[in-house]
């Protein structure tokens, strides 16, 4: 209950950043199963799931009576990797080309501003080991090089949205000696001017592209690269989705999501919650994870059921108030909600500029009579950032980009149904960030995206400023930062 990603995902997840990051080289001995249970304070049941994960996905060998290591990695192209090469070439590379840009640079440039003087020593030694004649390790080198800058900001979901796009997984079939000693000669100067606390832009990269034939002209049946059949770019958008919720414990989603409607008021004593079967399309779960929200919400008194009569709220929002909720009990929660926000607020300017570009001026005023709605109506007056979101979320024209809003769409609601962090009557702070918004608003009104795009990038850093102080007055803050040990992602 204390953490709704698995125990066996959350070391999976860490040996697989060390192991991606080439801070387990190939051949390395993993600890023993008895250290494992102590590093990660858990039984061995999880740390022997993770391990055969690892050795499913080919990142760990294991034989009998032997402690697992770490796979050499051999460019060999399974079977089942070629077969996915036609359909991989079918994706619209640039799609994915220009949502990378929208959501890298800034993550990256984040992860880089980070560093202190200690830091460097992983990517230094990364270029170090980079050799422009070893094709396939030199790529592969090149993705740990800028995956660290990511890892650097200490966030376990901006890190799995990056890896769930997939880059990783590319391996170009094309590309001579000549492109990656340039591109080795420009990756140090790199290196060496943000050490020395230069601008990242200041670095000019050749365009490279087309080494994964994102660009130009090609031969529709000879693909550019290679692939694994379960990457993005062979099963699409979709499968993105669920790679960055991958873990995610949805009971608790539920159970949560209820009693933040009604801590707001929505639902009172007496007033019938959804069906199971309209939970489950609202919540986009199955039957059995709605069974256990419901029964974790009925053994607390907050509703009761009936089968064939229905669940009906039972506490008021007063009781409610006074009902004691332990903060671990929600600190995965309040963790993805700060996470997703921290990656929302980084990507916002670049993506709602690319948004913005496809606005028709009658979505504006359709924009501005929603927002006002919202803000009349006192259930809603909360959500009118979500109004915002949605708006933008709407004209993003890459499938994957829009795909990672939806997730963080989604996980922004996360915010309501955790208890306190929501007032019924409205607050000082919500006038603010509403005047605000509205001056932002006002601005694409008038056809002046890049002052919109400035005021909704400093509003949303705004709220999430304000929602990091009410977790600690809340004593939220503690217990969602226990989650994870953001530094074992990069260290």
């Amino acid at each position: 209950m204390k953490n709704d990603v698995n125990l066996y995902q959350k070391i999976y997840d860490n040996l697989k950043n060390k192991i991606e990051c080439g801070l387990l080289p190939g051949g390395y001995r993993l600890p023993s199963r008895a250290n494992m249970c102590k590093e990660f304070q858990t039984s061995e049941k999880p740390v022997r799931c993770a391990i055969e994960m690892l050795v499913r996905d080919g990142l760990v060998e294991s034989k009998p009576r032997k402690r697992p290591t770490v796979a050499y990695h051999q460019n060999v192209v399974h079977k089942a990797a070629e077969l996915s090469l036609q359909r991989a070439s079918a994706v619209p590379a640039n799609d994915a080309l220009k949502t990378g840009v929208l959501l890298c640079y800034p993550v990256i440039g984040r992860g880089i501003s980070l560093c202190r003087e200690e830091d460097w020593v992983i990517p230094q030694t990364i270029v170090e080991h980079m050799d422009p004649r070893q094709e396939s390790k030199f790529w592969r080198l090149s993705n740990n090089f800028w995956r660290f800058f990511v890892a650097r900001n200490g966030n376990e979901f901006i890190l799995r949205t990056v890896d769930s796009m997939g880059y990783s997984d590319l391996d170009s079939l094309i590309g001579s000696y000549e492109v990656r000693e340039r591109y080795h000669a420009t990756l140090k100067e790199f290196l060496n001017t943000v050490r020395d606390g230069g601008e990242p832009g200041s670095v000019p990269f050749e365009d490279m592209s087309f080494v994964y034939g994102f660009k130009g002209e090609q031969n529709k049946d000879t693909p550019t690269y290679k692939v694994p059949p379960d990457s993005v770019f062979v099963l699409g958008a979709e499968e993105l989705e669920k790679k960055m919720c991958q873990g995610e414990e949805r009971y608790s989603s539920v159970y949560l999501d209820i009693i933040g409607l009604i801590a707001m008021g929505y639902y009172k004593p007496g007033d019938f919650l959804p069906s199971h079967k309209e939970m489950q399309k609202i919540y986009g779960v199955s039957i059995d994870t709605t069974l256990k929200a419901v029964k974790i919400l009925k053994e607390w008194g907050v509703v009761n059921a009936v089968p064939h009569k229905g669940i009906w709220v039972t506490m008021s929002r007063e009781e409610l108030k006074e009902f004691p909720i332990d903060p671990e009990l929600i600190s995965c929660h309040v963790r993805r909600f700060l996470d997703s926000l921290e990656l929302l607020t980084l990507m916002m300017e670049g993506v709602a500029a690319h948004a913005m570009e496809h606005v028709k001026e009658e979505e504006v005023e359709e924009l501005c009579a929603k927002l006002e709605s919202h803000w009349s109506d006192s259930l809603l007056y909360h959500f009118f950032p979500s109004v915002l979101l949605e708006f933008i979320t709407e004209h993003i024209q890459y499938k994957m980009l829009r795909s990672i809003y939806n997730v963080l769409r989604r996980n922004f609601r996360i915010g309501r149904s955790i208890p306190k962090l929501i007032s019924r009557e409205k607050t000082s702070a919500d006038y603010d960030n509403y005047a605000k918004c509205l001056s932002a608003v006002k601005t694409l009104r008038a056809g002046d995206v890049h002052c919109f795009v400035e005021k909704i990038s400093e509003l949303f850093q705004q709220i999430r400023g304000q929602i990091i102080t009410s977790c600690k007055d809340f004593g939220y803050w503690e217990a969602a930062m226990q989650v994870y040990d953001g530094t074992k992602l990069w260290q």
